[in-house]
């Protein structure tokens, strides 16, 4: 009798099906190709992803006649469903069913794979024959040993892990269903202004929403301390050692005592070395990448995005470069064989040199092994003109990745850590100096050093000082969050899974809750809007307990500790409390939302055209009084205020340099908001106030107002502006 398989992706049923034997392609209309071995009789189907999703039943479909709140209490209220491309697929299932004994689910050997495999697509197959036995391929690659090896070895489906991930699709279906409609309603005046039909609400992303408005909140209400700092360059035959002094930073009311100590070594040339102390240390190699260690390295070390990154991971391995992708192990297993691997790497052109140096062939050790999968693997030799690369992108990730397996193998670098104390008169002076002695592992992945200074070179008891500088500074807010950062953060709070995290912010992305300007993700006026009306009422939700409560509960399921009916029912219950404390304060957001309704303007065309990410004033424009005015950022990196009603078209300059804070605080002349500026010149930060009506006046009559510090009658204190 003849054996189905069924693949996740179309790649990946073909790549299985070559490796069993020789293929016949059949066709089954414009969509899907179903690939037959004849000397096996084995059919392989691919799906498409997820052919079946939750969405709302016929008598939930309408938002404004049925209750959100009984999403969560009505069983019949979600159901699950074909989507658009599935019938095509479903009926390829249900066909070869019917003529197959046994059936093998090979889809992504993850949590989603197992829940595609055994609740999308292993119900059709049952449908038409009941008595059909089931087994499943557990891959690590798409390679034509690793295929053969597991369809020769199935293992007995893991039936939990799609219960656990049906658990996390019956729980996201309803929350996301009744928190995205209530809160969409409640909203809706404020997004028709908006021009938008609703606003999305999750548990995992509404949280990291939450995060990124934390971490803005922090920066744009971050009064800078003024400090300084006194530093000596020394010379050390032909480099210079930057050293600083024993107490910096001096606070502000240290500022006298600091311009003494200055002044009293500024014309000093020469400093005493009381103390040379060095030490060597080694540098160990890397640990192997599971899934969150790449993203992270990726994003960093290219710039791209998190979603960019896991996409072409997912491109490499569907295409038989590596291994597959999606794993939290960072441990191999002792019977991993590397030396077939390493073996391909001495013929490359370029890491050749490194793969027939390494003295071993055991890899370093992770903290991890999940049983899931290996770490992330090169499987292949490529050099970087391949054609197997489909674009550059590929081809830099797959570089990365091989460098670093490669490294995994190296030898310890070696450093040369320096303390260095001098006496400039009786002022003590320290600098700390880090110096590659042995590059190790790092010349074969270079991406891993850290920023290296020359080595120390002394002769005798003193040292030439070149120059003492006295620097005036002011402390800086933490920086915005950029993928690598978002990628640690989500891993620290447990939000979302691996294969998850990049999507998440992706949909904050698309649903215009946060912006990416220069690789800094900062919340759009709706994101922060959005945190602003439910951090008060809501923040049990936002916080990110609730869903590491939730991803505990599913990974019960996993392991077999609790069944999928208990924890959804536990969640559910969970979530109606905090639902209801919800609609308890529900009059109350309504009221804000009617204040904050009435400012903005009703024709939002320019903002659109700008893209949402450019922020609004919270005044009107000084011209039609009607709307507010939107602060973009061309291209060519000029800056100006414009009218958001297209009507108007309105403009007010702004500065060209600095980056630009909008306070909510108002000019006390015009009642225009306040801009706070922060630059840089001659190596320090300055900040300064504006008003950008009165600047544009003061522009226009060179008369220099719309300077706050110049302003008679009124000052800016902790960001306001007040009577003087």
């Amino acid at each position: 009798m003849a054996t189905l398989i069924i693949s996740e992706k179309n790649k990946a049923a073909r790549a299985i099906a070559e490796a069993l034997g020789p293929v016949n392609l059949i066709k089954k209309g414009k969509n899907i190709n179903v690939y037959h071995v004849p000397s096996k009789d084995i059919y392989v189907v691919p799906l498409r992803g997820h052919i079946l999703s939750y969405k709302n039943s016929d008598a939930y479909k309408s938002w404004t006649k049925s209750n959100p709140r009984d999403i969560i209490t009505d069983e019949k209220a979600i159901e699950k469903v074909p989507i658009n491309h599935a019938y095509s697929y479903i009926n390829a299932l249900k066909e070869y069913g019917k003529i197959c004994n046994h059936c093998v689910i090979g889809t992504d050997a993850d949590v989603e794979g197992c829940n595609i495999g055994f609740h999308d697509a292993l119900p059709f197959v049952k449908q038409v024959n009941k008595n059909i036995t089931i087994s499943q391929m557990w891959l690590n690659s798409l390679q034509k040993k690793e295929i053969l090896n597991k369809y020769n070895n199935t293992i007995p489906p893991r039936f939990s892990w799609g219960e656990s991930g049906e658990a996390r699709a019956i729980i996201d279906a309803i929350i996301g269903f009744s928190a995205t409609r209530e809160i969409t309603n409640i909203l809706k005046p404020l997004l028709n202004k908006f021009n938008k039909q609703f606003t999305s609400i999750g548990r995992v992303q509404t949280s990291l929403l939450y995060l990124i408005y934390l971490r803005d909140k922090i920066i744009n209400n971050f009064i800078p301390q003024l400090y300084f700092t006194i530093e000596a360059d020394l010379k050390s035959q032909k480099h210079v050692i930057k050293a600083t002094h024993q107490s910096n930073p001096f606070k502000k009311e240290d500022e006298f005592h600091a311009r003494n100590i200055f002044n009293d070594i500024r014309t000093e040339k020469i400093a005493k070395i009381i103390k040379n102390e060095m030490k060597i240390t080694q540098k160990k190699p890397p640990t192997p990448l599971n899934t969150s260690k790449a993203l992270i390295l990726l994003t960093k070390t290219l710039k791209i995005s998190a979603n960019q990154a896991l996409n072409t991971m997912n491109e490499l391995y569907l295409n038989k470069i590596i291994s597959y992708p999606r794993t939290d192990s960072d441990v191999y297993k002792e019977s991993f064989d590397h030396s077939e691997i390493l073996k391909k790497f001495q013929q490359h052109s370029e890491f050749g040199v490194y793969s027939s140096q390494l003295g071993q062939q055991i890899p370093t050790r992770g903290k991890k092994d999940a049983g899931d999968h290996p770490p992330i693997t090169p499987l292949e030799s490529l050099e970087k003109n391949s054609g197997r690369f489909e674009n550059d992108r590929q081809r830099k990730v797959y570089e990365i990745l091989a460098r670093h397996y490669l490294a995994l193998f190296g030898t310890a670098a070696t450093e040369e850590r320096t303390m260095l104390k001098v006496l400039i008169k009786k002022e003590l002076f320290t600098a700390r100096i880090a110096s590659l002695i042995n590059p190790g592992f790092l010349e074969i992945a270079p991406f891993l050093k850290i920023k290296y200074d020359p080595r120390l070179e002394i002769l005798g008891e003193t040292m030439p000082i070149e120059k003492i500088l006295f620097f005036e500074k002011e402390t800086k807010p933490p920086p915005s969050y950029t993928d690598t950062t978002i990628l640690k953060l989500m891993e620290n709070k447990r939000l979302g899974t691996k294969a998850t995290r990049p999507q998440m912010i992706q949909i904050l992305l698309t649903r215009d809750l946060i912006f990416n300007i220069h690789r800094n993700y900062q919340c759009t006026e709706l994101g922060t809007f959005l945190i602003d009306q439910l951090k008060d009422i809501w923040l049990p939700f936002l916080k990110p307990d609730f869903t590491r409560y939730i991803e505990e509960n599913l990974e019960d399921i996993k392991e077999e500790k609790k069944s999928r009916m208990d924890v959804v029912e536990a969640i559910k219950k969970k979530f109606l409390d905090l639902f209801d404390k919800l609609l308890a304060e529900k009059n109350n957001i309504i009221s804000k939302i009617d204040e904050y309704s009435g400012k903005i303007g009703e024709n939002t065309k320019t903002l659109q055209k700008y893209n949402k990410k450019f922020p609004l004033t919270s005044s009107f424009c000084p011209i039609c009084k009607k709307s507010p005015m939107t602060l973009v950022t061309t291209r060519k990196k000029s800056r100006f205020l414009v009218c958001s009603d297209e009507k108007c078209k309105s403009y007010l300059s702004v500065p060209k340099r600095g980056r630009i804070n909008i306070l909510k605080s108002s000019c006390s002349l015009c009642e225009f908001n306040i801009f706070k500026i922060t630059t840089k010149k001659n190596n320090k930060t300055i900040i300064y106030y504006l008003c950008p009506q009165c600047w544009t006046q003061g522009l226009k009559k060179q008369n220099s107002s719309g300077f706050c510090s110049k302003c008679k009658e009124y000052k800016i204190e902790n960001n306001k502006c007040i009577k003087k």
